[in-house]
């Protein structure tokens, strides 16, 4: 024999015997008779119920052996599976299968065996009923009719034990699968409706438990106008004739409340077709009717929502073919309805955007991503009106693409006042910009890519404040943040860089833009370049600065000549006669500060000019020396307004307060790289000294900053040591003696 097919079927037959799960089993005592009674039948002293292993053969009854297990190599049973039924060796010395056979040689010197074969009802040999004798012996016909008997007796109580193992075993699966099924009430009844089992999933969906339930009627849970038309005996009925009574309805709980369920009644039937009861299934799906009903009424809402629409709506497959449009579609274009090929809608879109929009239409039905368009569309009259199309698409719950969504709303009116509003913004002489809420900007115009030399993608959304003064933007960026937080009118005053690099002052103004609720959706604003008008205003203010301090100073100084004359004279004419020079020098530095026409002027007569009323009797006690240095008018008029300033404050709170003061005035250029400078210092001696540095800047220290640096480019520097106050004035060469068309005002 091949022996590849010898171990595969010894594998199946080992596999049966497994089935029957005897293997190293206790004895037990209908097996014991068995072997019993095979020993008295044959006058045998020994007997064996045998199942034949892997290498071994274990005893599940013996008598006269006193073992339980043998191995299989010197077995006598082993042979008895080669045979058909039944194995017969009445001398085992004389037999040559048994030659050299330890168990027939040596101990216990077997010589008779008998055995009955046990096979499986698939025909497997598993093992023996056998008896054995130490001498010969032999059978009768009726022994061994009566050992077969024995060993068919025997495979009954193993198929009886593994019938009635795996029946249990069936019924615990049964009932554990009942009990898992908590989402599932799972009712058996008898043929009467009375409950005879009760699962988990009852208990927790109707719930009575199912000792409270067994032997009762299951039209404990039906309702009571269902119990009035016996709905329960009716679904028993329909069972049996159909197979099954599937159903929906409400039911019943313990505490009264009802639910709505999905159910199906059965009839349980033996074999041989004898119903012995019914099998009830219910499942709770009150919240699924609910949504659905939810559901349903959404949808209608939403069709009826559709279908009066004021604007078109239309849906998609996800292929991007266009499956329906409402009746707001087909009245505006006069379309058949029910018309949704793509050239009929392409044949209502202006001919100059049919293709483009056709591709976007194409590309978002490619890519799965929004499709939003503008195009005009012609009316049912022959006019195109222009229409915002937009659409989304709907995917499963697995992300994949199964619709499209899209509306097209008619924006003719909005795209007329946008064109008028953009031919305005152009033709206004401002720059005219719109701002979201969030403090960026969405629109600039021409001007403002004109003025800056920005492009639109450098400015917008934020780019446009590289363009403001650096000392400018966080000042402007708080106010516009004030504004933008409390919904106010933004008003403010920046320089803004021009293409040339070049800054201008510009006003800054933007109104809120407020939607029905008054809420802020944006910002209206325009830039108006004041440069020019700012700084007319900055030296207006100036003038009317120096005037004002001017007639202050002026009275000061009439003040002071006056009270000096007239306390130091000797007599009544001679302080009159002190007291007009003193006036008339005064007159002749007004003259100097208020000419407007020169042109050019020796340094001399500027200094002289402008400290003639000071030094008076003092004349001495202002020592000025340095090189006559021709000056233009506008540093002629900015070097006298400072020295003019110095003096006075000199003699009001410096060296010329008092009598031992003393100044000294003294100007040089120095040639430094080529670039000549001129430079000035004032220097008081002598005067009150000065016991602390000034905690703030007067007026005539700003005026002789402005009107020197300002108006040469010069550089001042005011040092308040105690001994006295020391100015000096720096500025290019160039810069004091520029001849130009100058007015010094």
């Amino acid at each position: 024999m091949d022996r590849s097919r010898e171990n595969g079927e010894d594998a199946a037959r080992l596999r049966a015997l497994d089935r029957y799960r005897l293997l190293d089993t206790p004895r037990e005592q209908d097996f014991d008779e068995i072997a019993e009674a095979a020993a008295e039948l044959c006058e045998t002293p020994i007997a064996v119920v045998n199942l034949i292993s892997d290498g071994r053969q274990f005893f599940k009854a013996e008598v006269g052996l006193g073992v339980r297990e043998t191995p299989l190599d010197s077995s006598f049973c082993r042979q008895a599976l080669l045979q058909q039924d039944f194995l017969c060796v009445p001398d085992a010395s004389r037999d040559p299968r048994f030659e050299g056979n330890p168990l027939v040689t040596g101990d216990p010197g077997l010589r008779f065996y008998a055995g009955a074969l046990l096979r499986t009802p698939e025909g497997q040999p598993i093992g023996t009923v056998c008896v054995l004798d130490t001498k010969p012996h032999d059978l009768t016909e009726r022994q061994r009719k009566g050992l077969m008997r024995l060993a068919r007796q025997t495979m009954a109580q193993m198929e009886l034990r593994r019938s009635l193992r795996e029946q249990a075993e069936q019924r615990l699966l049964h009932e554990r699968i009942l009990d898992s099924a908590t989402d599932y009430a799972i009712v058996a009844m008898d043929t009467q409706g009375l409950v005879t089992r009760w699962n988990a999933g009852a208990e927790r969906t109707l719930g009575w438990s199912e000792a409270e339930m067994l032997g009762r009627t299951v039209e404990a849970f039906f309702t009571p106008e269902d119990r009035a038309q016996d709905r329960a005996g009716t679904e028993m009925r329909l069972s049996l004739e159909n197979g099954s009574a599937p159903d929906e309805r409400w039911h019943l709980r313990k505490d009264g409340s009802r639910f709505w369920a999905s159910g199906e009644m059965m009839p349980l039937r033996t074999e041989a077709g004898e119903t012995v009861g019914f099998l009830k299934i219910l499942r709770d799906r009150t919240e699924q009717r609910e949504a659905g009903a939810e559901l349903e009424a959404s949808e209608m809402r939403y069709r009826s929502l559709v279908e009066v629409s004021p604007q078109v709506v239309w849906f998609g497959d996800a292929d991007g073919n266009v499956t329906y449009c409402n009746a707001y579609w087909y009245e505006y274009t006069g379309l058949p309805a029910g018309e949704t090929g793509e050239a009929s809608w392409m044949g209502v879109i202006h001919p100059e955007y049919r293709e483009a929009t056709r591709q976007a239409w194409l590309a978002a039905a490619m890519s799965g991503k929004s499709y939003e368009v503008e195009f005009p569309l012609r009316g049912t009259d022959g006019h195109y009106r222009w229409f915002l199309s937009r659409a989304r698409p709907v995917l499963d719950a697995d992300g994949a693409l199964t619709s499209w969504i899209g509306t097209s709303l008619d924006i003719h009116e909005r795209k007329m006042a946008e064109e008028r509003f953009k031919i305005l913004t152009e033709l206004g002489p401002a720059i005219i910009w719109f701002g979201d809420p969030d403090g960026s900007l969405s629109y600039l115009n021409d001007r403002w890519y004109a003025y800056t030399g920005q492009t639109p993608e450098q400015a917008l959304p934020l780019g446009w404040g590289e363009v403001i003064h650096p000392d400018d933007l966080a000042g402007l960026l708080r106010v516009w943040e004030h504004a933008r937080t409390n919904a106010i009118v933004y008003d403010t005053e920046a320089r803004l860089r021009r293409h040339d690099g070049e800054y201008r002052w510009f006003l800054i103004r933007a109104e809120p833009l407020r939607d029905a609720d008054g809420v802020v959706v944006g910002w209206l604003g325009s830039d108006s370049d004041i440069h020019d008008r700012r700084r007319a205003e900055e030296h207006r203010n100036l003038l009317t600065g120096e005037l004002q301090h001017r007639v202050k100073n002026t009275m000061a100084l009439v003040q002071a000549i006056a009270s000096q004359t007239f306390r130091s004279a000797p007599s009544l004419e001679a302080a009159r006669d002190a007291f007009m020079e003193r006036l008339f020098s005064l007159g002749r530095a007004h003259d100097i500060l208020t000419q407007a026409s020169w042109t050019e002027a020796p340094i001399a007569e500027v200094v002289d000019g402008a400290l003639s009323v000071h030094r008076g009797d003092a004349g001495s006690r202002i020592r000025a020396s340095g090189p006559n240095v021709p000056l233009s008018a506008k540093p002629a008029l900015a070097l006298a307004l400072a020295l003019h300033e110095l003096a006075t404050n000199a003699a009001k709170y410096g060296a010329l307060s008092n009598e031992a003061g003393s100044v000294d005035l003294r100007w040089h250029v120095v040639h430094e790289d080529g670039s000549p400078r001129f430079c000035l210092t004032w220097s008081e001696q002598g005067g009150p000294p000065i016991l602390a540095q000034p905690t703030r800047r007067g007026f005539g220290s700003r005026l002789i900053e402005r009107s020197f640096a300002a108006e040469v480019g010069g550089d001042v520097r005011l040092t308040y040591a105690p001994t006295g106050l020391t100015c000096r004035l720096e500025a290019p060469l160039a810069s004091m003696q520029e001849v130009g068309d100058e007015a010094a005002a």
